[in-house]
C-alpha cells in the first residue's frame, strides 16, 4: 500500500466501495497524486513510487523536486516530463495550472 503526500479522488471514483474499504485510507488508487521529495528521500526510489501510482491507475502524478526546482509530470504511457515554470493539469484536474515560482519561493533550502 502506498500513501501519497497529496491526492485527488473524483467524486465518482469511490462508488461501489464498501464502508470498510473507505475507512481510514481508502482502498483505491487516486486519480491524481502528488509527492514532495524530502531531504531524506532518494530521488530514484521516489520516481519508482510515482511509476507504481501510474501502473496502478493514477491518471496524473506530480513529483515536486525542490532541490532542482522542477516538477516531474507522470502520465500513463509516457516518460516523465520535467517542468520548471508551470505545472499544467489534465485528466482529473484539467484546466488547473500551478505557478511553480510561487511554490519555490515558499520552499527555502
Amino acid at each position: 500500500m502506498l500513501t501519497p503526500d497529496a491526492a485527488y479522488v473524483p467524486p465518482e471514483q469511490p462508488e461501489g466501495l464498501t464502508e470498510i474499504q473507505l475507512t481510514g485510507f481508502p482502498y483505491l488508487c487516486p486519480a491524481f497524486v502528488n509527492e514532495l521529495l524530502q531531504a531524506t528521500d532518494q530521488l530514484a526510489e521516489t520516481q519508482k513510487k510515482m511509476g507504481l501510482w501510474i501502473v496502478n491507475g493514477s491518471q496524473l502524478g506530480w513529483l515536486f523536486d525542490p532541490y532542482q526546482q522542477q516538477v516531474l509530470l507522470y502520465v500513463p504511457g509516457s516518460e516523465p516530463l520535467a517542468v520548471q515554470h508551470t505545472a499544467q493539469g489534465w485528466g482529473p484536474v484539467a484546466g488547473f495550472a500551478l505557478d511553480l515560482a510561487k511554490v519555490w519561493s515558499c520552499h527555502e533550502l
